[in-house]
C-alpha cells in the first residue's frame, strides 16, 4: 500500500519550485501571445495539457524516495533503449528526422524522456559498491552507459539530444570526484578525435559548424534563423516592443518562434527587463539544485540533484546560446519555455527529483 509521510512537506524547497512556476507561467504567456487564433488555440490547449502530465510527473518522482528510483535505474534505462530502437520502426517522420511516436491525440519523443533514465543510471553506475574509488574502471563504465543511447538518437538524427548527454556525465564524474587529470585526458583524446568527428558529420551539420564561424556565409538560408533570432533580441531593447508590437515574431519572419527560438520571442516582447527576469527565475532553479546536491547527507543523493541539476542547467545555457549565436544551432527546446510536451515532462520530473533529495534530507 503506497503511503507518504506528511512530514516530508515541510522540507519542500518552496524557491525552486516559485521559481519553476514563475517560468511556465512565462511560457505559457509567450506561446499564447503567438497563437492568438482559432488555429493556435488548439496548440495551446495540447500545450496545458502537457502542463498537467508535467505537474504530475513532478509530484509522482518527488512522492517517490529518489534511492528506489537509483535502484530501478537499470530497469529504466534497457525500457529507454527499448523506446529509442522502436523510434525506427513506429516512429512518425516530421522534416526528415524520426522522433516521435504517436500515442492517442499525442506524441513522445522517447530521446527526451530517456534524458531522466541516462540521470539515474550514471548515478547507479557511480555508486555501484564495484565502481568505487572513481577512476577508469568507472570511466569506462560511464562510456558503456553513454555510447549505446549516443548513437542510437544520433542516428534519427538528434543531434543536439545526443550532446546534451555529455555534459550531465562530465558533471556528475566530477561530483562522484574523479581524478581531473583523467577526465582531461579523455577531453584531450576527444579534440585529437574532430577531424575523424567531422567527416562522420552530416552535410547540413556541417554547415552549422561553418555558419557559427561565419554568419553571414548563407543568410538566407542555413544562417537566416539565428540572424533573425538577433534581430528579434536586439529590437526588444530595454522594455520590449510587447505582444502587439513584436512583429519579427507575429509576421513569423522567426522561424521555430514556439519551440527552439521562443527566447527569442520572448526578448522581443518583454526587452532586456523580462530576459532579466527570465534568467533570473533559471538561476535560481541551478543554484537551489546545486544547493540541494551541496546539502545531500549521502552520496547517492548527492549524484542524483547533480544529475538533474546539470540535465536542467545544460539544456538552458545550450538553448541561449545557440538563440544568441554564442553556440552552433543544435536544436535544443529551452525547459519549460518551449512548446513540447515530452521535454516538459522530463524537465518536471527532473525538479521532482530534486525535490524528493530535499525532502529527504532531514526525514
Amino acid at each position: 500500500m503506497f503511503y507518504f509521510d506528511r512530514r516530508l512537506l515541510a522540507n519542500v524547497d518552496w524557491l525552486l519550485l516559485a521559481a519553476a512556476a514563475g517560468v511556465l507561467a512565462l511560457g505559457g504567456l509567450t506561446l499564447g501571445s503567438l497563437t492568438m487564433t482559432r488555429a493556435g488555440s488548439g496548440l495551446v490547449l495540447r500545450q496545458l495539457l502537457w502542463d498537467g502530465i508535467g505537474v504530475g510527473a513532478l509530484i509522482a518522482v518527488a512522492s517517490l524516495d529518489y534511492r528506489n528510483l537509483v535502484r530501478a535505474a537499470p530497469a529504466f534505462y534497457l525500457a529507454g533503449l527499448l523506446a529509442l530502437l522502436a523510434v525506427f520502426a513506429l516512429g512518425r517522420s516530421v522534416s526528415g528526422a524520426r522522433r516521435w511516436i504517436p500515442v492517442g491525440p499525442l506524441t513522445v519523443q522517447p530521446s527526451e524522456l530517456f534524458k531522466f533514465a541516462f540521470v539515474l543510471m550514471v548515478v547507479w553506475v557511480l555508486t555501484w559498491r564495484w565502481a568505487q574509488p572513481v577512476g577508469t574502471a568507472t570511466l569506462g563504465l560511464a562510456a558503456a552507459v553513454l555510447l549505446p543511447p549516443f548513437v542510437l538518437i544520433v542516428k534519427q538524427p538528434d543531434l543536439g539530444t545526443a550532446l546534451v548527454l555529455v555534459p550531465v556525465l562530465v558533471l556528475l564524474l566530477v561530483g562522484a570526484g574523479i581524478r581531473l587529470r583523467l577526465l582531461g585526458g579523455v577531453a584531450a583524446a576527444g579534440l585529437s578525435a574532430m577531424p575523424v568527428i567531422w567527416f562522420a558529420l552530416k552535410e547540413y551539420q556541417r554547415e552549422r559548424l561553418l555558419v557559427y564561424l561565419d554568419p553571414f556565409r548563407d543568410p538566407l538560408g542555413t544562417a537566416y534563423n539565428v540572424i533573425q533570432a538577433k534581430i528579434a533580441i536586439g529590437s526588444g531593447q530595454f522594455l520590449g516592443k510587447g505582444i502587439a508590437g513584436a512583429t519579427q515574431s507575429r509576421l513569423a519572419f522567426l522561424p521555430e518562434r514556439h519551440t527552439d527560438f521562443i527566447f527569442a520571442v520572448f526578448a522581443e516582447m518583454w526587452g532586456f527587463v523580462g530576459c532579466l527576469v527570465l534568467i533570473l527565475c533559471y538561476a535560481v532553479i541551478v543554484t537551489r539544485g546545486f544547493g540541494i546536491a551541496a546539502t545531500a547527507r549521502e552520496p547517492l543523493g548527492r549524484l542524483a540533484a547533480v544529475g538533474a541539476t546539470a540535465l536542467l542547467a545544460a539544456e538552458t545555457l545550450i538553448n541561449l546560446g545557440m538563440v544568441t549565436g554564442l553556440l552552433p544551432i543544435v536544436g535544443i527546446p529551452l525547459p519549460m519555455m518551449s512548446y513540447g510536451g515530452s521535454s516538459l515532462v522530463v524537465s518536471m520530473m527532473a525538479l521532482g527529483l530534486l525535490l524528493s533529495v530535499r525532502m529527504r534530507q532531514f526525514a
